[in-house]
């Protein structure tokens, strides 16, 4: 069972409730990079929407406005960054894409938090992940679905948010055209 099928199972999605209406090698040609195949997989089955009401991921194969809508997300996440004034990568190693081994955002918490892969290898799939919390970084070995997962499955503050997640429930709330949709479903 991979980390996706965990996810799907935790939130208690049903299969079919969701199709994309972008292919995946449309979007990747549209951001200009390879996408790690856990991503295309969680987001082939879930919309863009929020797990435990503590990750936000858009899905850029919902459709042709999701995907405008995090393409211009993710420059104004990289412009931000970017920007020395901010200080976000002050004191860090860290690069933007498209540099080698760039920072790439594929999601957000409602704290102002943000995701990041850390596109060091040519081969999505062995991405790590970075989480800055607006003041530090911390990372995990991925992939991107694992860092769902256990933040599906915390009880504590053994996350990469280092929250305690032990009083929100377990869930995902996202939508479907003007549908919003909820899992578990009551």
């Amino acid at each position: 069972m991979t980390y996706v099928d965990e996810v799907a199972r935790l939130v208690g999605w049903r299969p079919g409730d969701f199709r994309p209406e972008v292919d995946w090698a449309a979007v990747e040609r549209d951001l200009g990079l390879r996408l790690p195949a856990d991503y295309k997989e969680l987001l082939t089955r879930f919309p863009s929407g929020a797990y435990r009401a503590s990750i936000e991921v858009e899905n850029p194969a919902q459709g042709a406005d999701e995907l405008a809508g995090v393409k211009r997300h993710n420059q104004e996440f990289l412009e931000i960054f970017a920007d020395p004034d901010t200080g976000y990568l002050s004191g860090t190693s860290y690069v933007l894409f498209p540099e080698p081994g760039g920072l790439y955002p594929w999601g957000s918490t409602d704290s102002g938090g943000t995701f990041w892969w850390i596109t060091g290898s040519a081969d999505p799939d062995t991405w790590r992940v970075a989480y800055n919390d607006r003041d530090n970084w911390h990372e995990h070995a991925g992939p991107m679905s694992k860092v769902i997962h256990e933040i599906l499955v915390s009880t504590g503050e053994d996350n990469i948010l280092r929250w305690d997640l032990s009083a929100k429930p377990v869930e995902f709330t996202g939508f479907v055209g003007s549908r919003m949709v909820s899992y578990p479903a009551s």
